[in-house]
């Protein structure tokens, strides 16, 4: 197929306005302006707010504040009923969707917020939805202050920004479409990941506690001198049974530092233990109680992590126990309770194993599946790529291979839309120095193949079909490339895809290439 015939498979799909889904409501929050913020992961326009009614009361109007990577896009107060919009937002930009009831003397403690939780009792952020078909993570966020006030500014001199954060949405209904303001907006979507990359980190992030799936499991990290190698397996060793069991002194959202006295790791001398589940190298990972992934690929200590919000101080909890021995040492959250826990049903036992060799064990018995979430994994002292999350329940005979230094995978980026009319750019990155041939690819569908093993092409993928190829010769460590789009109303809503392909010498693996991630072109004229 060429060109020609791949823009004459195009039809004109029209956009369709959809209600994001948020939390249900779960209680009304008095004083200041709540919401939710996100990243785009696809481009879209908001074309409508509202607001639920359960925290309206009697006079009471409608507020609304749409920040665009920091910048006011929209403010809108004293409305009655929904909102008509046509926000423009694309693919990387940071929204904030703020809103309220507000009274006719609006101030700073006067907006009144229906607060959204998907666990009765528990915050509702980080909460997974879907935007324009494409999954999204919405954070708490909001403006302490009323933004129904008249006189409200964003310039500080009325209240603040509340950056986005763990706690319950703000809930704020917001419509969204593919297209509006009398066009069709184009947008990029990323598909998959790149392959032969080489991380010094592994995680699973569990968004929420009742996702997580990992009780009665271990695994061990084997040192091989670069890293190590993660393989399912090992078990939990009874308390009590390698020496005296020491409690550590932990309140909640704090550490201690326990020096190695018969016990010993390599290149550690003490370990600190934080209270929220991670033991590190020394201080400096701080004592966060809401677990991010930048955060911990970024921390400045080597950390093994089964990062949530524990709190050892509560009465009736369990306690976080040290013990020692020439062989092995172990610390183990010993039925420790979840923040704000109120029985044993908030009880969570797990435990590290540190050994001499620099054998590492995480071993789970039974974590409570209440409060936040939980963040379990390595990263040695930071910054480190981003691996991806890792669904570590089906790791089964498989293994995970962690190296330093690292080593980037094969990444293409969009540097322009598919709009009618202009070149669609492209351009591939961290090409390695063994490539001798690159292809690029485009496709008007997604095979949807994330591992081509059976091609011999291990963790490499296919994102897009081959319907057109060019090959290219490299010349550095990125490649550029584009596609004009004709000028035609009959492509708008066309979807086309695209990915990269680098042969190298010697190969690396039995299919002789790597492949990058894919990327989604929504053709659109604007």
């Amino acid at each position: 197929m060429n060109l020609h015939a791949l823009f004459g498979a195009a039809l004109l799909v029209a956009g369709a306005t959809a209600q994001v889904a948020i939390p249900a409501h779960n209680n009304v929050y008095n004083g200041f302006s709540r919401g939710f913020n996100f990243t785009a992961q696809t481009s879209f326009f908001i074309t409508g707010l509202d607001l639920p009614p359960d925290a309206k009361q009697t006079g009471d109007t409608a507020s609304y504040l749409v920040r665009i990577n920091g910048a006011t896009a929209q403010w809108s107060i004293g409305n009655s009923g929904l909102v008509a919009t046509s926000i423009s937002v694309v693919t990387g930009d940071v929204v904030d969707i703020i809103g309220n009831w507000s009274p006719a003397a609006a101030g700073n403690f006067t907006a009144h917020n229906s607060y959204g939780s998907n666990v009765a009792g528990a915050g509702a952020a980080p909460y997974a939805t879907v935007i324009e078909g494409v999954p999204h993570t919405l954070n708490r966020t909001g403006w302490q202050w009323d933004i129904g006030a008249p006189g409200w500014v964003s310039t500080g001199a009325t209240g603040a920004y509340l950056g986005p954060v763990a706690g319950q949405i703000g809930r704020v209904l917001m419509y969204t479409s593919a297209s509006g303001g009398g066009g069709t907006l184009a947008s990029n979507t990323l598909l998959g990941a790149g392959c032969i990359r080489q991380a010094a980190s592994f995680y699973e992030n569990f968004a929420t506690s009742a996702s997580w799936d990992l009780n009665g499991t271990a695994f061990t990290m084997i040192p091989t001198g670069t890293g190590y190698v993660v393989v399912a397996g090992g078990v939990f060793v009874p308390v009590g049974s390698v020496g005296t069991s020491v409690p550590l002194t932990l309140t909640d959202d704090s550490e201690v530092t326990v020096p190695f006295t018969v016990g010993s790791f390599p290149g550690w001398t003490a370990m600190t233990v934080c209270s929220n589940g991670y033991v590190s190298k020394a201080v400096g990972n701080g004592t966060g109680f809401t677990p991010a992934v930048a955060t911990m690929l970024g921390a400045s200590q080597d950390g093994f992590w089964s990062w949530h919000d524990f709190n050892p101080a509560i009465v009736g909890s369990g306690a976080v126990k040290v013990e020692e021995s020439a062989s092995v040492t172990t610390i183990t959250w010993d039925g420790v309770w979840d923040f704000g826990g109120m029985s044993v049903a908030n009880a969570n036992t797990w435990q590290l194993q540190l050994y001499p060799s620099g054998m590492v064990v995480f071993a789970f018995q039974a974590m409570s599946g209440l409060g936040n979430g939980h963040l379990f994994g390595y990263s040695p002292g930071g910054p480190n790529f981003d691996p991806g999350s890792t669904d570590m329940s089906a790791l089964g005979a498989g293994s995970i291979t962690l190296a330093v230094p690292e080593v980037a995978a094969l990444a293409l980026a969009a540097t322009s839309r598919p709009i009618t009319g202009t070149n669609w750019n492209l351009t591939t990155s961290n090409i390695p120095t063994t490539g001798v041939l690159g292809v690029d690819v485009f496709g008007v569908n997604d095979p949807g193949i994330n591992d081509l093993s059976f091609l011999g092409a291990p963790g490499c993928g296919l994102r897009a079909s081959l319907d057109v190829m060019n090959a290219w010769f490299p010349t550095g460590t990125t490649h550029t490339y584009s596609l004009p789009i004709p000028n035609s109303p009959a492509l708008l809503n066309f979807n086309l895809y695209t990915t990269s392909a680098v042969f190298q010498a010697p190969p690396v693996n039995a299919f002789g290439a790597i492949t990058s991630n894919g990327i989604q072109g929504t053709i659109g004229n604007l």
